[in-house]
């Protein structure tokens, strides 16, 4: 006779079920290990009993503190760690040791409690490792994950580590939502990194907040990254790495780093990273440092209230963003205001953007600017916007306003440019056929920088502005085959007759149908 197949799966499903097991933890010290029995079990007994038994086992901890004296706690096979809340139950190792250590191809997930160790918190050799609503305070022990025999996979949601955050993956992969991280970092291998509403907030024992060097790709999203030595590290040969509604707030060097690869960032904003003099002697003076290899492709951005380094011969090209030579940058829609070097600072030129390449070329491409002055930069600084320097340098600016000036030496030039607008002279090299030039400031009419819709502020332009359908209505189609064709404010291009010079549209409406950017409601 058949066995119908519903039932089948249930009686699969309640063997499977009979062969896991619960076992609850009596007491919180670490004596001599023996039987897990009822009413005198302790974590360690606990975790020894579930060795012998298949399927995925949980170990329930009451509340009060769990003391690890004698090593490290092995963890075999499948189990949930389960306590009664991040402020309730702890996990303490005293000892030089670490404390919770997952063997190979093991499968540890901990939930609702805090863990404290002398060495790391936990460590994983291949298999996988899920922390959900666990904290583990600075100086308490990081998280630390390895794939010597396998892939590793960890996941990280609604967690706070005080310590770093590490795996060398071979293969593999890091997923981290809804956390607040000390930092992160993915090396070797090819594992993927993904991190989802989550606060890397230093300042850190390690000089990074993410690095990411494995060959895998890694996704950031609505994030934010601050008061990091180097909020973005990033190396190896791999796959795309891609940054979107995140923000890099107080940071104190640079974005930066060597990978054969591509590095797209949508809706973003650097604001107030101010570069510091242990950045500066590394020779890393900028908020953003593109070097060779990687080609960074940015649209949606706003650079606002940053400080870079400089003032040496070798560092004063440049503050907030610099492109060496090698370097391939390409931006869309994306706003620069009262940028500057950093107090002291003297002779600094490029206070927004800086080019610097002596033979091997250098690209800065951009398209749909606005780059401004402000209240921090000298009416009268020099290159108060761009500075150019070498023959090798590649600079292209189409539908852009440029209310301040450019500087361009050693055989540095403009390279091509249309549809742009500078006031309130033509230090930046624009040919007056195809663009505006020499525009009085009090003409631009330009709103203050302002929340206009979209992720970050943006100077709007009133109906009087000269930017409002001045725009080249190739380079508009050029820029919307590489990112899209949205403003800053992801606001449709064009509005009217044309598209308009700026990073913000004129008279548009958004693109999306829900203010989150997704296509189901939030």
């Amino acid at each position: 006779m058949s066995v119908p197949l519903r039932l089948l799966c249930l009686l699969l499903a309640s063997m499977a079920d009979a062969h896991a097991a619960t076992f609850i933890v009596t007491r919180g010290d670490d004596p001599v290990p023996g039987v897990c029995a009822s009413g005198d079990c302790s974590l360690r007994e606990a975790l020894d009993a579930a060795v012998a038994t298949p399927g995925e086992d949980t170990i329930v901890l009451g509340a009060g503190q769990y003391t690890v004296t004698r090593g490290a706690l092995p963890v075999y096979g499948t189990v949930l760690i389960r306590g009664h809340g991040t402020a309730a139950t702890r996990i303490v190792g005293v000892g030089d040791f670490d404390l919770l250590a997952v063997t190979p191809f093991g499968a540890l997930a901990l939930e609702t409690m805090t863990l404290a160790s002398q060495r790391q918190a936990v460590t994983l050799d291949s298999g996988s490792l899920v922390l959900r609503y666990v904290e583990a305070p600075s100086g308490g022990g990081g998280i630390s994950g390895a794939s010597g025999s396998g892939p590793a996979s960890v996941r990280v949601e609604h967690a706070v580590l005080g310590d770093p955050l590490a795996c060398e993956c071979g293969a593999g992969s890091m997923h981290v939502s809804d956390s607040t991280l000390d930092s992160v970092l993915v090396f070797n291998g090819g594992a993927d990194l993904v991190l989802d509403r989550v606060e890397v907030a230093g300042p850190s024992a390690v000089p990074y907040g993410i690095a990411f060097t494995s060959s895998g790709t890694a996704t950031i999203r609505d994030s934010v990254i601050r008061d990091q030595a180097a909020p973005l590290v990033l190396g190896g040969t791999g796959g795309d790495v891609r940054i979107a509604r995140t923000r890099f707030i107080g940071n104190t060097g640079p974005l930066y780093g060597s990978r054969d690869g591509m590095v797209w960032m949508e809706d973003v904003e650097f604001r107030d990273n101010v570069v510091d003099d242990d950045s500066l002697a590394a020779g890393l003076p900028s908020v953003l440092l593109a070097q060779d290899q990687i080609a960074w492709r940015i649209s949606r951005a706003l650079f606002t209230g940053n400080r870079g380094g400089g003032g040496s011969a070798a560092n004063r090209i440049g503050s907030t963003v610099r492109v060496l030579a090698g370097g391939n940058v390409t931006m869309s829609d994306v706003t620069f205001y009262d940028d500057t070097f950093r107090s002291g600072v003297v002779n600094g030129v490029g206070h927004a953007i800086g080019v610097d390449t002596a033979g091997e070329a250098a690209i800065l491409w951009l398209f749909n600017a606005t780059l401004r002055i402000g209240p921090a930069v000298p009416s009268n600084a020099v290159a108060s916007l761009i500075a150019v320097r070498g023959g090798a340098a590649n600079v292209r600016v189409f539908n852009s306003i440029l209310h301040g000036n450019c500087a361009f030496a050693t055989g540095a030039a403009m390279f091509q440019a249309e549809g742009d607008i500078e006031s309130p002279g033509n230090s930046c090299q624009l040919p007056a056929a195809t663009n505006s030039v020499s525009v009085a400031p009090i003409d631009l009419f330009l709103g203050s920088l302002a929340d206009n819709g979209g992720f970050t502020r943006t100077f709007l332009p009133t109906r009087y502005s000269p930017a409002v359908d001045h725009g080249s209505t190739t380079w508009c189609n050029v820029a919307g085959a590489i990112f899209s064709r949205v403003d800053q404010r992801r606001f449709v291009r064009p509005a009217g007759a044309g598209c308009d010079s700026g990073a913000a549209e004129f008279d548009s409406i958004s693109d999306l149908i829900y203010a989150n950017g997704a296509d189901v409601a939030p």
